[in-house]
């Protein structure tokens, strides 16, 4: 990743590091080679989602505000209408996955023992997995225009390289 997409989006390369060390802790906590159970590797998987989707709902705010006090918001929603699309994907998905695990721990949590409470964790562990998954897909798509952008900008008028 080259350090202008790190300087102009530090917002989506910290989100990025934390999901690849996220799932690079609990795989190596899951593996054995740090010290503990499989349990923690799990429950990491399960809980940290809802710290993920306290950033992208502050996030999703912040941009609204922004497009709340933008000249044409209309035009500025409709511009890139995929990327629109990605970034409300990623803000429902993350915010919404872990409020269902949440919602399932509450109503069912304290009745659950044993084998149930095990499917509950195996529920958690496929919707924190899902809010990653909505996370990395945001972060490919930035860099994607952001490269896209980028690379507009090298090009001449007849499309040939300015640095030739």
């Amino acid at each position: 990743m080259p350090s202008s997409f790190i300087h102009d989006k530090p917002l989506q390369v910290l989100k990025l590091t934390a999901v690849m060390g996220g799932l690079a802790f609990a795989f190596a906590s899951f593996i054995g080679v740090l010290p503990g159970q499989e349990l923690y590797s799990l429950l990491y998987l399960a809980f940290s989602p809802m710290i993920l989707a306290v950033v992208v709902g502050a996030e999703a705010l912040l941009a609204g505000y922004k497009l709340t006090r933008a000249d044409d918001p209309t035009a500025r929603l409709t511009g890139r209408r995929r990327y629109t699309a990605i970034r409300a994907i990623e803000v429902v998905v993350t915010v919404v996955a872990p409020g269902i695990f949440y919602v399932l721990i509450v109503q069912i949590g304290g009745e659950a023992a044993g084998p149930g409470a095990i499917g509950l964790l195996f529920i958690g562990i496929a919707l924190g997995l899902l809010a990653y998954g909505a996370v990395v897909l945001r972060t490919l798509v930035e860099y994607y225009y952001y490269h896209k952008g980028s690379s507009s900008l090298r090009t001449g008028e007849r499309g040939g390289n300015v640095t030739e």
